[in-house]
């Protein structure tokens, strides 16, 4: 992988910090930066992106939000789903939505693997408001955001759920789905997502990937797809190869009424004196990770190249080799692929 590496043009961050002064040539890329353009992402490494509060829950993940067991003011909530984006249940013959939910207190299961444990922890929605309408727009309407806390029983407190987002929110959007601990997305009738605007099962959705969308092709896989590209989940592992809020370009060659994301040109960001430096291809992308890779996003995280992570996915070059700089060549290997992306080349120290 390396020899591909260093053809790559190069720009380089250190958590934020510029290194231009030690590599000439490097431009500088504010990577703690909220702003958020067309064309150009901040991604992360969280998938639901949840704080869970409490010393007896460190180490432990989200597995998903209980379909039972939710109450309002006290009362049984049944038949509790989302949809489109929307929380929906019932109390007693009555069907409640939107704001008529706020107060609703949920059930979650969490998991820890070393030592293999679990446990329950309790949610409640202090704060519901409509989805901000610049990312919809697709005009797919009826999402709302959620503000959640959770209790911490070690406290006796209730404790903000999510971090604040890009607009110093801390909310979460539901999906009607969970996620496991290798980044695969499941169907489950018992459980759902509430995933914290932070992390990037929201993020795609955000992006315009809403899996309930209808006109534009299998929108569900096409999430799915979005959630490994963001979290640079090569091997479909469920392991990221990135750091919060490095900027990517994405696109998708989903046909007409498509693309929802387009290849489109991103203005030149440096920093004088040092030139002006565009993004390169860095992989094409499926459900179940990278297709074939041009080079890693960051590099020097570890010793150990990216394609030897996952041999049954990815080549090194040399020896057979899964590369790719174009999407042609990307769907040489898959022609199934439907996303793609381009990256700075960012370097940690």
């Amino acid at each position: 992988m390396s020899e591909i590496m260093t053809r790559s043009v190069v720009s380089c961050v250190a958590l934020g910090v510029t290194i231009a002064a030690v590599f000439s040539g490097c431009a500088v890329v504010d990577e703690t930066s909220t702003a958020e353009q067309a064309g150009e992402q901040l991604q992360g490494e969280q998938l639901q992106g949840e704080q869970l509060q409490g010393e007896q829950l460190q180490g432990m993940s989200m597995q998903g939000i209980r379909l039972q067991g939710a109450t309002l003011s006290g009362v049984p909530l049944t038949h509790v789903q989302i949809d489109r984006g929307e929380l929906v249940a019932q109390r007693g013959s009555d069907t409640l939505r939107g704001t008529q939910l706020l107060g609703a207190h949920f059930m979650a299961d969490v998991r820890g693997t070393a030592p293999p444990t679990t446990a329950v922890i309790e949610y409640r929605i202090t704060k519901i408001e409509p989805e901000l309408s610049k990312y919809d727009f697709k005009s797919t309407g009826h999402t709302f955001l959620y503000t959640l806390e959770q209790w911490a029983s070690d406290t006796g407190t209730w404790k903000m759920a999510c971090p604040a987002d890009a607009d110093h929110r801390t909310v979460a959007i539901p999906l009607a789905a969970v996620w496991n601990a290798h980044g695969d997305r499941n169907e489950s009738t018992t459980q759902f997502t509430f995933g914290c605007t932070t992390g990037v099962i929201a993020k795609c959705y955000r992006w315009g990937y809403r899996p309930w969308l209808t006109g534009y092709g299998d929108l569900v896989a096409m999430h799915q797809t979005c959630t490994r590209l963001a979290r640079a989940d090569y091997c479909g592992n469920g392991r990221p190869n990135t750091h919060d809020d490095t900027k990517v370009n994405v696109w998708d060659t989903i046909p007409a009424p498509g693309p929802i994301q387009s290849h489109g040109v991103l203005p030149p960001i440096g920093f004088p004196p040092d030139p002006p430096v565009p993004m390169v291809f860095e992989a094409g992308w499926n459900t179940e990770g990278a297709v074939c890779l041009s080079r890693a996003r960051w590099l020097l995280d570890d010793s150990v190249e990216i394609a030897a992570l996952c041999p049954d996915r990815l080549v090194p070059p040399g020896i057979g080799q899964t590369v790719c700089d174009s999407i042609p060549d990307a769907l040489g290997y898959d022609a199934n692929a439907k996303m793609f992306n381009e990256s700075y080349l960012n370097i940690k120290l």
